[in-house]
């Protein structure tokens, strides 16, 4: 079998990576434990054909997190969030799964011409500027590059792979050729611009494609929507909805609407809140009413900025100090003047929690993670892992650690592992920890192509829903 002798595989990567001064995590003990006949079962079941070829450069793969509850004795599955690619545990999945999703990737490089293109592929991490993260799954988005490198080099053309930093030190950017940019998404909001036509620009040079849905979301923000959509190639384009709860509930309602599922609710009630005033009086609104509000801002990650009000006896001031604590904190982490407006409003739910008494994550609460992603003009549902909190969860709630189930949250606060707070859920053993049947995960998956598929259709039938130009309008300048 022939070798490229300039190749280093992931796992020599992740042995080294102490030494090269940045620790990376290892996920193969997850990805080992998954069952391929399992996972055969439940892509085949959950495959969907995308509605015609322009789709295929519209997506590349999302991660749905959903919570579990009983409902009279039936699973059902609450949508959390979307997602997108910019998405960690990539390396969770097996090999079968990740050779469609990084060739997906590298189609970026076919995208529509623009001369000398530039790709930037974003990563969470370094969001507080006292005490940055450094991101143990940033081997990740260079299978991204790599892949995306791969692309450049089928159309014959040499690509260049750096990063952000590198370049920020030079503070120049190379002027010809196809360039692929890895670093941090605060690196990027950093150096940034758009100019007179409203392009997106990094140090003097247009960049032409984006990885990362909240990533995009962040840019978007930041440049108050003014960036020329016409000239991006963003890989997820359904970013929006990747990285706003509010849009991918709204998209969810109407997809339940045509296409019901008894696993999944009817409806999610939520509110859009899109300053302090209006989320405060929806806050008291809904406590009035009896109800538990979470407020989730728009375009964030880690559970940052998430709280969740669950006693209506909670002092005002209470409540209106961490509603100011949540629009302080992510102003300061991603750069949100005034905060991550909008947010959305919805109700708690009291979901599942592990019941095994003697485990040692017993009383956790947790939520599913299911991956869907593009096989050439299929979609396709390969369930990941289940994430669980790390801290016990009492019946009405007790703690803000014990309520997110957010594995990287879960690593900085207990310095663990990931996969101490995490199993793999195309496993038996697991199903049953988790009282979950091979049918309720057909359910899932169904679910998860088929909403996802949705999303875009209305991406090339709504843009304007989802924040795009019309595509059958504009066209892109060369």
């Amino acid at each position: 079998m022939s070798t490229n002798p300039l190749e280093i595989s992931l796992d020599t990567l992740l042995a080294a990576s102490p030494l090269l001064g940045h620790p990376l995590e290892d996920r193969t003990p997850i990805r080992e434990a998954q069952d391929r006949q399992l996972i055969d079962l439940w892509r085949n079941a959950s495959s969907v054909r995308l509605r015609g070829a322009s789709q295929q450069n519209l997506f590349c793969v999302a991660p749905l997190d959903l919570l579990v509850s009983n409902e009279q004795g039936q699973k059902q599955f609450h949508l959390l969030e979307l997602n997108g690619t910019g998405i960690g545990g990539l390396t969770n999945l097996t090999e079968d799964a990740l050779g469609p999703i990084l060739a997906g990737m590298g189609q970026i490089a076919s995208a529509p011409a623009i001369a000398d293109p530039l790709i930037l592929v974003a990563s969470s991490g370094k969001e507080s500027e006292t005490n940055p993260r450094l991101n143990k799954l940033i081997h990740e988005k260079l299978m991204y590059a790599d892949a995306i490198k791969r692309g450049f080099q089928q159309r014959g053309e040499s690509a260049t792979v750096t990063v952000m930093s590198q370049l920020a030190a030079s503070s120049e950017c190379p002027r010809r050729g196809p360039l692929i940019v890895v670093g941090y998404i605060k690196e990027f909001l950093d150096h940034l611009e758009t100019d007179q036509d409203n392009r997106l620009m990094l140090l003097g040079r247009e960049v032409t494609g984006a990885v990362n849905d909240r990533f995009f979301m962040n840019v978007h923000d930041h440049f108050d929507g003014r960036v020329n959509l016409a000239r991006l190639t963003i890989m997820n384009r359904c970013f929006l909805a990747g990285a706003d709860k509010g849009i991918a509930y709204d998209l969810l309602n109407d997809f339940l609407r045509s296409q019901p599922k008894s696993q999944f609710p009817s409806r999610t009630d939520f509110n859009v809140c899109c300053c302090r005033e209006e989320l405060t009086e929806t806050v008291f609104a809904w406590l009035r009413r009896g109800l538990r509000p979470v407020i989730k801002p728009h375009g964030t990650g880690l559970g940052h900025g998430i709280e969740f009000f669950l006693s209506a006896d909670e002092p005002d001031v209470s409540i209106l100090k961490r509603i100011d604590g949540s629009i302080r904190l992510t102003e300061e982490y991603y750069r949100a003047k005034g905060g991550a407006f909008p947010y959305t409003v919805c109700e708690y739910v009291n979901a599942d929690r592990i019941d095994r008494p003697g485990h040692r994550l017993q009383g956790h609460k947790y939520e599913l993670r299911v991956v869907v992603y593009r096989d050439g003009m299929t979609l396709q549902a390969l369930p990941s892992i289940v994430k669980v909190a790390c801290e016990p969860c009492g019946q009405d709630g007790d703690g803000k650690h014990g309520l997110i189930n957010n594995i990287t949250a879960s690593c900085v606060r207990t310095q663990a592992k990931g996969t101490d707070y995490m199993f793999p859920l195309a496993n038996r053993e697991t199903l049953a920890l988790f009282g979950l049947t091979e049918q309720d995960i057909t359910a899932l998956c169904r679910g998860a192509t088929g909403y996802v598929r949705y999303v875009l259709d209305q991406v090339e039938d709504q843009p304007a829903r989802l924040g795009l130009p019309d595509a059958r309008r504009k066209t892109v300048a060369a």
